[in-house]
């Protein structure tokens, strides 16, 4: 049975899923080549519609997840929330502004997926689901996962008037998915980190990772007590300052908060900012592991907030989390995931427990393969070199390219589904040199705090990460920071932040065959353990998808050279020499 998910806000959406395994994931931005395309997203249904030859006639569930509406249960959270707003005029009037957008905002989402359905689906034979925003962040968390059993956390700006929930989660019982706390959209981290994003002259929904990297060049402490007037938690729950300091939206800022954040510098509000969000996030899980007996448990996670991969890491290193999972489509995007997660398990919630349960995911190579759309193979004869060499000569031949100094696009297989590029639309170069931050950004349009990210095998990972955990699956998809050797530092210096800290990407021979294999080559020809690893798109573009998108960028002059990668070999395009 195919289940087709949708979500069609922020980073619109669309996946398959077959007898339980998601086969196919895309988003819309990838195809219309429109960042964070939120429009409904058709090209990413025929595209999942298209890599299983099927029609639409041949899906018998549509699960959707991003706008269901108000779950009775919030009710005793919001008539709390007026209470504490009562004696406030302004924080009442913020409260209910809160709630007024997000009706009018998911009403015309919701309508535009009831019109899709309509013109679409036939109800008398195909089934359409829909679930709730939080409710569908934790099943793409905890069932995509490798854990049984564990606690499952999520936290975003908003979706169907949450922002942050904690799930129970056991795999095999009937009631799998069990909420134990719920924090408002009035109570929002996502929409707080999002906040010092706009008031750093940053886009908030877009740059908060640079927030997360500049706030290693400050002092917390400077600033800290200023971000706490923000927002707060306190006794297991979450406490905004509805007014001056905070309001749950990203922009406007009041005048007296744009005056109090002047007197710092932005690296140090930056770092309060970070160091705030950290000690938040620890707390709130802290008191409701303690207040639920939890000594020793897996940990899953989901929604925006856990695009930060720092954050990843506290919440790692706490003495009560055994293993943790974020899952790597983490934003909205990843709704659809959750969604026929939460499809399937009801549909099969009548049959043996045991015998029915979603499929981890293992790789998020789950895009289209690589294909010319609109540069025809006689354009790229007229204006670049096109090479082929043999799949099993190519790892050398790679690594003896980034030896002489080029940057490589790499096209590799299927595309990834999410924010991080996993070696498949990648640009790969050297990390020995510390001024790739100024120069390959620029290049690029970028103007970034973090370092790049290294790519590294698994063999030798244990030499570079301290307290390497070999079962670690974050470290397989770029989702949380470590802390490096003095020998990493050494030889990678390109990919260590100042914090000594990297966001590293471990591959296995079998997780990616070609990039592992350029990467034990690298090492018998060069004095570094890794690769830089950086997302094939330049500033306020999105991740490539086809060859004509990384031809581009070699005509640009983004990369020296593109290899794209097929079963048959290696395709390496080069500028003609004039």
């Amino acid at each position: 049975m195919y289940i087709l998910g949708i979500c069609n806000d922020e980073t619109a959406s669309a996946c398959l899923m077959k007898d339980g395994e998601i086969i196919f994931a895309a988003s819309e931005e990838r195809f219309t080549r429109k960042k964070l395309d939120n429009s409904f997203p058709q090209k990413s249904i025929d595209a999942c519609l298209k890599f299983a030859n099927i029609t639409l006639r041949d899906v018998g569930v549509i699960a959707y997840a991003f706008a269901k509406g108000f779950q009775e249960e919030l009710a005793e959270k919001f008539l709390t929330l007026g209470a504490r707003c009562a004696g406030d005029k302004e924080a009442l009037e913020i409260a209910k502004e809160r709630i007024k957008w997000e009706i009018d905002r998911d009403k015309t989402k919701r309508k535009e997926f009831d019109t899709w359905v309509a013109e679409n689906i036939d109800q008398s034979q195909q089934r359409v689901l829909d679930f709730y925003h939080h409710e569908a962040h934790a099943a793409s968390a905890a069932f995509y996962s490798p854990f049984d059993d564990g606690f499952v956390y999520t936290s975003d700006g908003r979706g169907d008037f949450e922002a942050t929930t904690i799930y129970k989660f056991q795999r095999y019982s009937n009631d799998k998915l069990t909420k134990i706390f719920s924090a408002t959209s009035s109570n929002s981290f996502g929409f707080f980190y999002g906040r010092i994003t706009g008031l750093l002259g940053f886009k908030p929904m877009r740059h908060e990772g640079k927030i997360t990297g500049l706030a290693a060049y400050g002092n917390p402490s400077k600033a800290y007590n200023l971000i706490k007037k923000m927002i707060d938690v306190r006794e297991g729950d979450v406490y905004a300052n509805l007014g001056n300091y905070y309001q749950p939206f990203f922009a406007p800022y009041s005048e007296l908060l744009e005056c109090e954040v002047e007197k710092y510098s932005k690296e140090d509000v930056a770092a309060a900012a970070q160091l705030h969000l950290e000690n938040m996030m620890v707390n709130l899980l802290d008191f409701h592991l303690n207040d639920n007996g939890a000594t020793v448990t897996n940990l899953m996670c989901a929604g925006g907030v856990f695009g930060n991969v720092k954050v990843t890491q506290k919440l790692k290193n706490m003495k009560q989390i055994s293993k943790c999972y974020v899952q790597p489509q983490m934003g909205d995007g990843g709704l659809c995931l959750g969604a026929c997660a939460l499809a399937y398990d009801k549909i099969n919630s009548s049959d043996n427990q045991a015998k029915t349960t979603v499929k981890q995911i293992k790789s998020m190579y789950l895009g289209p393969q690589a294909s010319y759309r609109e540069i025809s193979h006689a354009d790229c004869a007229n204006e670049f070199v096109n090479k082929i060499i043999a799949y099993n000569d190519a790892p050398l031949e790679l690594a003896k390219s980034l030896k002489d100094k080029n940057v490589v696009g790499l096209i590799n297989g299927r595309m990834e589904f999410g924010p991080r590029s996993l070696c498949n639309r990648s640009i790969i170069v050297p990390t020995s040199d510390k001024t790739i931050n100024d120069w390959l950004n620029k290049r690029m349009s970028r103007t970034e705090f973090m370092p790049f990210a290294p790519v590294l095998r698994k063999e030798i990972a244990e030499s570079c990460i301290k307290d390497f955990d070999s079962n670690d699956v974050t470290l397989n998809f770029m989702t949380t920071t470590v802390d490096c050797t003095d020998e990493f530092k050494a030889r990678n210096p390109a990919v260590v932040h100042i914090d000594k800290t990297a966001r590293p990407q471990i591959v296995t021979e079998n997780s990616n065959n070609f990039i592992w294999k350029v990467l034990y080559e690298w090492e018998q020809i060069s004095d570094e353990n890794s690769l830089v690893n950086t997302s094939f798109n330049v500033h306020e573009e999105p991740i490539i998808c086809d060859v004509d998108e990384g031809i581009v960028n070699l005509r640009d002059g983004v990369i020296d050279q593109l290899w794209v990668v097929h079963e048959d070999g290696v395709n390496v395009y080069l500028k003609q020499k004039m």
